[in-house]
């Protein structure tokens, strides 16, 4: 095998869209430049982010393409598929792969990614006990779909719940655990939770809020969840499953940027370009910690990718710590969340509005409107994030006596 290094300006590892992005922004500011993307999994790069929709037969699997295969050649990108990196050598500037190809780069961006976390639970190895974070993860949960289950969703946050509500189309039985008090812990207040699982439940699919999972058993296969809560006593019980999808969060992948010789904590810290503490390393997306912040979200991940290209191709480019906001997709609910969402300091100040098929709150510190939780009110929406975006002050309107309405005609 020919072994001469190959030569490559831009040099990304990692197709999810931060990586894909980091390409995008390269190509914008030198259309010429000589860009190399480097991704693990064997297809071209995908909408991640709509794997639920694809699980729930939303969308076709030729609707989750970020771009087609003629667009990486039109935009002057080598895309190199189904391969890991083995090593990089940051002091030579070169990468090498598990099938001995080696890349020298000017400019390396790593946007690898995160995987998903599996708490040391009794019996996480048996089979029908999976996670969702690829393309083939939801190829294999689609093949159980053949024969009738019960699946049991480990893990109330935004994930968990899409995969529960997407798994439900199916007609099969569903169980979503969450260990904390209440859904969407890191999102919602208690009493828009509330109103959430209440519509959740309506769809046909349990909640049991707090449940800690203690085991998974089974006989050659997973047949059950063994878990204790409030409602359970002591004794505690076991719910038959035969699937069991565990959501409980991604830890960033450490091992190139360790190999890279840069500094991490719990991600890969980054200055306001994206920059690592090896200025021709770069960092975006879910392995990237900015601040003390790992967002693990589409949109900071999509931004980040953009600013790292740019700076990266010579373009001056920040990233602007944003507060992290949430929608919730396949359950057919309006939910939006953005911020904080429960007063913490004072000054703080709660206004809402319950209504039978809605909740609305927005949180203000001081006066400026800090976050905000909103179910079934998707006018406010842009409004709200606006405000927070623009930090905008409205202590001349609110009073202690505002009502709900009074506060949101100052959107």
């Amino acid at each position: 095998m020919d072994t001469t290094p190959i030569k490559t300006r831009f040099l990304i590892v990692g197709g999810g869209i931060a990586g894909v992005s980091a390409a995008e922004a390269i190509h914008q500011v030198d259309p010429s430049a000589d860009i190399t993307l480097i991704s693990d999994e064997p297809d071209l790069p995908y909408f991640r982010m709509s794997l639920t929709r694809y699980l729930a037969g939303e969308i076709g699997r030729d609707k989750l393409g970020l771009h087609k295969s003629e667009w990486y050649l039109e935009n002057h990108i080598n895309i190199v598929v189904g391969t890991h990196v083995n090593n990089i050598d940051a002091e030579a500037k070169q990468v090498t792969l598990d099938n001995e190809r080696v890349f020298e780069y000017e400019k390396l961006v790593l946007a690898n990614g995160a995987s998903p976390f599996m708490p040391p639970i009794t019996g996480r190895e048996l089979p029908g006990v999976m996670t969702l974070r690829s393309l083939e993860d939801a190829n294999k949960i689609i093949r159980i779909f053949d024969h009738p289950a019960n699946v049991v969703c480990i893990g109330g946050g935004l994930l968990g719940l899409e995969i529960a509500g997407a798994i439900a189309r199916h007609g099969l039985k569903v169980t979503v655990l969450e260990a904390l008090d209440w859904l969407l812990p890191r999102q919602l207040g208690q009493e828009a939770a509330s109103l959430l699982r209440e519509k959740i439940e309506a769809m046909g699919i349990a909640v049991i809020v707090p449940a800690k999972t203690t085991a998974l058993v089974g006989d050659g296969k997973v047949e059950g969840v063994e878990l204790i809560g409030a409602e359970f006593g002591e004794a505690g019980a076991c719910l038959p499953a035969e699937l069991v999808l565990v959501s409980a969060g991604v830890r960033p992948n450490l091992d190139l940027a360790k190999m890279a010789g840069v500094d991490v904590n719990r991600g890969v810290l980054v200055n306001e370009h994206m920059q690592t503490s090896n200025p021709d390393i770069y960092a975006a997306g879910d392995v990237s910690e900015f601040h003390g912040i790992s967002y693990g979200l589409w949109i900071p991940a999509k931004r980040q990718g953009e600013v790292a290209g740019r700076h990266a191709a010579g373009e001056q480019a920040d990233f602007i710590e944003e507060p992290p906001s949430a929608n919730l997709k396949v359950l057919g609910i309006d939910l939006f969340s953005i911020g904080e969402f429960s007063p913490s300091q004072e000054g703080d100040r709660l206004v809402s509005s319950r209504q039978a098929d809605s909740y609305a709150s927005l949180l203000f510190r001081n006066g400026i409107l800090v976050g905000a939780n909103l179910i079934g009110e998707t006018g406010l929406n842009a409004k709200v994030r606006k405000a927070i975006e623009n930090k905008t002050d409205f202590s001349n309107g609110l009073n202690d006596s505002s009502t709900f309405d009074q506060v949101t005609a100052l959107l």
